[in-house]
């Protein structure tokens, strides 16, 4: 069958060629380079890559993120540019405005910053936050689809929160790094219980989830119908709960990986001290350590890239697989608490999080419908109270920061200067103090006068991308006449995916099989064959070199492959796809990135003192880009400022 003829049959609206890449990376011209993120130019309502008009971006859906989702063009060629020096010296430039705190990332850490500044200025001080995307929450925003008449909602990225229950007693769950988030939680005045939307229509049958990752654990598995899809196979039902005998791996690979899953082989007995052990060694080291050959690595790679570290399993310590609870890593009497608190997955993910935080900055910030705590998890953002002169918090967003520096001395310097683009202009700001919360990969580019210890540490931070996909189905009926909810894919673009149950946030009908939904794959670009340091860049030259079209048409392929005997029809079924790509999505800490190697430091701990006026705040210095650890990060940061001032 021609590549036309198939297209048309998989729903494809355009075919869109490589041409428009060139190494890797989009081509584009210096005056797109330096035009900022903002909305409006190049947008084609009437183009199947509506709003942005971007082949690349591809669709952006509706509602408040339709022009923000993932990495878009705009926002990476704007990176790119700092990382090529395509920007002029910007020291020519007059200072344009002046504030008491300048905040450089609008994800939780940037927020967060903000939010605390709000609570503790005094009368008249102000704080500019600069972010680079055209909406403002990082990778806490949500896809919104119209289909038939149905809203949609799924999240971009960030996605699932710990809910802390009445008899919840602060710093008993973890090491303590949760405890900003549970007293911002309890603050907001947020719900102790949450309601799953009611199901009807033989849906009762099913275990549905409302949290993807929760599925995808090996251990957790055993709770969902789950099918794995294997080529020249087909599906096979239930593999975990059979020993793995059902599936066409041969028997000594079927006893590994029942092992594994059921974690039976103890990688710490006899170990003295097995956090810092753990940390001297990768999770491959202690899986070889342990018995299990190459199947189970592949197994689990594509959860542990997923799940937080970006990368496979020679990439990252035995002691990151013990924070993910991965199997042979347990330390007895250092198991985390799970009593008196639960799991909330919000239809939007995190974004529910992000946008109450705006709400309570920026009163106004979302027009909602309704009163409660939860109101502006819905509402309208009104982007015109963002940027608002008077305001204490000033939230500036198609921004990049491209240059952030000292007058002189920083430890004689009463204030920095930040550069950033926007809209094609340079523009600069004087601050008494700046948050530096974007990552790591960021800083190291933009702030000019960064010591050297600095630099030495920030070398030490090495991320994985992850794309999120979101399918707008118009029905589920073919799971359903497979008998699952829960599937794996081997050797497919999108490795998992599963049928979500929805918190209920006023669902008029209950959730059948013939009700539209969302799947929601969070895909990784796995090299195992590269070291950890080399795996990210090798990741992200396939996610950037990747047009729109090529990755839908992988997806429509799997599902069509996958459930086309179920009666699914890709043309039919597919209401639309939306794309979130993120180059950095997560850190993939290292042997020694929590312990230090050598008698060092770990270099954390070197980035969070402040240099000069200037401190540091993102989560991947906890070694996991998770929304609670940037709001530790922040709070701690906010500390460091406010003294300042």
């Amino acid at each position: 069958m021609s590549g036309q003829r198939s297209d048309e049959l998989l729903g494809m609206g355009t075919r869109i060629t490589r041409r428009d890449f060139f190494n890797g990376a989009m081509v584009a011209s210096g005056a797109a380079l330096v035009a900022g993120c903002g909305g409006g130019a190049g947008g084609d309502s009437g183009s199947p890559w509506a709003p942005s008009g971007s082949s690349w971006t591809g669709y952006g859906g509706v509602g408040d993120y339709a022009w923000s989702n993932g990495n878009t063009q705009a926002v990476v060629n704007a990176a790119h540019a700092i990382r090529d020096r395509l920007y002029a010296d910007p020291a020519a430039k007059p200072v344009d405005e002046d504030f008491d705190l300048v905040i450089v990332g609008g994800g939780f850490s940037g927020m967060t910053a903000a939010y605390e500044f709000s609570k503790r200025a005094a009368e008249g001080q102000t704080c500019l936050l600069l972010d680079n995307h055209p909406v403002v929450g990082g990778e806490a925003k949500q896809n919104e689809f119209d289909v038939d008449g149905h809203r949609l909602i799924a999240p971009q990225g960030s996605n699932g929160a710990i809910v802390p229950r009445p008899g919840y007693v602060r710093g008993s769950f973890g090491d303590g790094t949760y405890d900003i988030f549970t007293d911002y939680y309890r603050e907001f005045g947020l719900p102790t219980q949450y309601d799953l939307e009611p199901l009807g229509g033989g849906a009762e049958k099913y275990e549905l989830t409302d949290y993807h990752f929760g599925p995808m654990a090996p251990a957790w598995e055993k709770a969902y119908a789950t099918g794995y899809h294997f080529p020249g196979t087909g599906w096979v039902k239930d593999p975990t709960k059979d020993g793995f005998a059902n599936t066409p791996w041969p028997t000594p690979v079927q006893k590994q990986l029942d092992d594994f899953v059921a974690d039976r082989r103890d990688g710490l007995a006899g170990v003295s001290n097995p956090e810092a052990w753990l940390d001297s060694i990768t999770y491959y080291d202690l899986l070889d350590k342990l018995g299990y050959g190459a199947e189970v690595r592949s197994y689990i790679d594509p959860g542990i890239a997923v799940g937080n570290y970006g990368m496979c399993g020679n990439a990252i310590s035995g002691y990151a697989a013990h924070r993910l609870r991965l199997p042979g890593t347990t330390i007895k009497d250092k198991v985390l608490s799970s009593s008196d608190i639960g799991l909330v997955s919000f239809p939007g993910g995190n974004t529910a999080f992000m946008r109450i935080m705006l709400q309570r900055m920026i009163p106004g910030a979302i027009r909602t419908e309704g009163e409660g705590s939860l109101a502006p998890v819905g509402g309208t953002m009104d982007a015109s109270k963002l940027d608002r002169p008077g305001n204490k918090i000033r939230i500036r967003s198609g921004s990049t920061a491209i240059d952030v520096r000292h007058p002189g001395d920083p430890a004689k310097a009463d204030h920095a200067i930040v550069s950033y683009a926007r809209d094609g202009k340079v523009r600069r700001v004087r601050a008494k103090a700046v948050v530096m919360a974007s990552g790591g990969w960021v800083n190291r580019n933009i702030v000019a006068d960064m010591p050297d210890g600095y630099r030495t540490a920030y070398g030490e931070f090495h991320h994985g991308p992850v794309m999120v996909a979101n399918v707008a189905l118009r029905n589920w009926r073919f799971f359903d006449k497979l008998g699952i909810s829960n599937a794996r894919w081997f050797q497919a673009l999108g490795w998992h995916a599963c049928i979500r149950r929805n918190v209920d946030m006023g669902a008029a009908k209950p959730f059948t099989p013939d009700s539209p939904t969302v799947l929601t794959f969070y895909i990784p670009f796995l090299h195992p064959e590269l070291p950890g340091p080399q795996q990210g860049p090798a990741a992200r030259a396939r996610l950037f070199a990747t047009s729109y079209a090529d990755f839908e048409r992988q997806l429509r392929e799997q599902l069509t492959v996958g459930f086309a005997a179920a009666g699914f029809d890709a043309k039919r079924d597919i209401a639309g796809i939306i794309l979130n790509r993120w180059g950095h999505a997560y850190v993939a800490p290292q042997p020694g990135f929590y312990f230090g190697r050598n008698g060092a430091s770990p270099p954390s701990d070197i980035i969070r003192q402040p240099h000069g006026r200037i401190v540091f705040a993102h989560s991947e210095l906890l070694g996991e880009m998770a929304m609670a650890h940037a709001m530790h990060e922040a709070y701690r940061a906010a500390g460091q400022v406010m003294a300042m001032l």
